[in-house]
């Protein structure tokens, strides 16, 4: 990838002279330099210290932006100031405009990534600090999320400057097409002779492919071998490709082209043996699947797949996007598992399709939820999260208490997770509504009895989604947590009191 931007940079060089005057190049220029940032930060998240620090925070939201509005933007704005002026038979409209645009960009952006970057280690930093007995320092994760209320406005800024350079480009080009008038052009082609080459069936079986297969072959045994026979196999792998390759360099035809520049002109074997390469990576990634498949069933052994209910629930999460601000993946760290709960293991996930480990943590980790809290706690934090948690940022989904679930659907869902291989016997399936039902009421009844007097529809969204959240971490699923006492909190005049030993972290 530095290979890439180094030549692109290099390609520039010529024109450096002309970096101070001409937009487009230095849209090219900044593009280019972003696109080797990206492409080394995302190797430097690959090793686990780096990923143990950035994974989960706001870090992985600059690295995001660093690549899609630094490189594919500036690139994007360069590219459309050179050709519609082009398209159009005219010069650019407003130069100083895009030069405007291009140094509010670049100041947005950076205001973007660097406040982005800094909330990151702040909120790791914040969640690993332990105090002196060794507890958390910062036992409510919302304390790490206020922390970052001036970088989160210093993120708003910088991409509200991002924006309004790329108004800016929107006016001077319209206006550039208004200025000038769409043209046909016309370019003159060379004609070259067409010179006869290799035989497509020479470059498939080219001495790269068959050196290729060699190594792969040697490797191969790797799998099959003991320690000793392991290090001899890899290390005769690696000499045999080191000398291979360098034969096939030394005996390359500077007249008629190495192997690679020859199969690049030829469609038929590039074709070929793009296939080849992708169908082995595909078999590489399949057959361990298809060989887990009984580990996968022993590792889920007691553990039940959601109730049609918690299913429901399920597909309420993912369509508000929860899983965007929550994680449901907890790490071996300490200051995790002091946080969250025990650490997450296979069976966790092994009926989650697709699984919801997440990638961002703007709210705590919900693997271990399962009976932390209770039912009418759940109500009143999606219907009013500040009632619960003082300087949360999530917003109200009390529209769930009245959008209704379709449980006549619920038995096609049932179906679909069996054919992926969640262990559904036909018999719940076609019960699969009646099932869902009785534990709504179940729910229902339990918030309609709890001192809140909360009165909500059986089919409603949020019931199913609380469902759902009593659920996680847990290999049953009860429909009200065992122990699980009321929460004090006004709702509609009535106080609910609180529950004795609640969690010390506010969620």
């Amino acid at each position: 990838s530095w290979g890439g931007m180094i030549n692109g940079l290099l390609t520039l060089r010529g024109a450096w002279d002309k970096l101070r005057s001409d937009p487009v190049l230095k849209f090219f220029a900044v593009a280019v330099t972003f696109y080797g940032m990206a492409t080394f930060e995302g190797p430097l998240l690959s090793i686990k210290s780096v990923s143990a620090l950035a994974h989960y925070t706001d870090w992985i939201i600059a690295h995001v932006h660093v690549g899609g509005l630094g490189w594919n933007g500036f690139m994007a704005a360069g590219m459309l100031y050179w050709v519609v002026p082009r398209l159009f038979g005219t010069e650019l409209y407003s130069r100083k405009a895009a030069n405007a645009h291009f140094y509010i960009a670049i100041f947005g952006i950076l205001m973007y990534v660097v406040s982005m970057w800094v909330a990151g280690v702040t909120q790791y930093m914040m969640l690993r600090e332990q105090t002196a007995e060794g507890g958390l320092a910062y036992p409510n994760f919302v304390e790490t999320v206020v922390a970052l209320f001036p970088l989160y406005w210093t993120r708003l800024l910088g991409g509200t400057l991002y924006l309004i350079g790329y108004l800016m480009l929107l006016w001077n080009l319209v206006m550039t097409a208004r200025s000038g008038k769409a043209v046909d052009g016309q370019a003159e082609v060379l004609v070259v002779a067409h010179e006869p080459g290799p035989s497509a069936a020479s470059l498939i079986f080219g001495r790269p492919v068959i050196l290729a297969v060699v190594v792969s072959g040697l490797l191969a045994f790797l799998a099959f071998s003991d320690a000793a026979a392991s290090i001899m196999f890899a290390a005769l792998a690696v000499g045999v490709a080191f000398i291979g390759g360098l034969a096939i360099h030394l005996a390359g035809s500077s007249e008629k082209g190495t192997w690679h520049g020859l199969l690049e002109g030829r469609a038929l074997p590039f074709t070929v043996l793009t296939v080849i390469a992708v169908l082995v990576g595909g078999v590489a990634e399949i057959i361990p699947l298809i060989v887990s498949t009984a580990d996968a069933k022993a590792v889920a052994e007691g553990h039940e797949p959601y109730s049609p209910l918690e299913l429901e629930g399920r597909d309420v999460y993912i369509a508000e996007g929860c899983y965007v601000c929550h994680s449901q993946m907890i790490r071996p760290f300490t200051w995790e598992t002091a946080r969250y709960g025990a650490v997450s293991v296979p069976k966790d996930s092994i009926y989650d399709h697709p699984f919801q480990w997440g990638s961002k943590r703007t709210g705590p980790d919900l693997a271990r939820e399962g009976g932390m809290r209770s039912n009418d706690w759940h109500y009143i934090h999606m219907v009013d999260p500040r009632a619960m948690t003082p300087g949360s940022i999530m917003p109200p989904y009390a529209h769930l208490a009245e959008d209704r679930v379709d449980f006549d659907a619920t038995e096609g869902k049932l179906r679909a997770m069996r054919s992926v291989g969640v262990p559904y016997d036909p018999a719940r399936i076609q019960g699969a509504k009646a099932e869902a039902l009785a534990q709504a009421k179940a729910i229902q009844a339990d918030l309609a009895s709890s001192q809140g007097k909360i009165e909500i529809g059986e089919d409603t969204k949020l019931v199913a989604l609380i469902a759902y959240l009593q659920r996680l971490g847990q290999a049953e699923s009860p429909s009200k947590p065992a122990g699980a006492k009321s929460v004090t909190v006004a709702v509609g005049g009535a106080a609910v009191p609180p529950r004795a030993g609640a969690a010390e972290e506010v969620r």
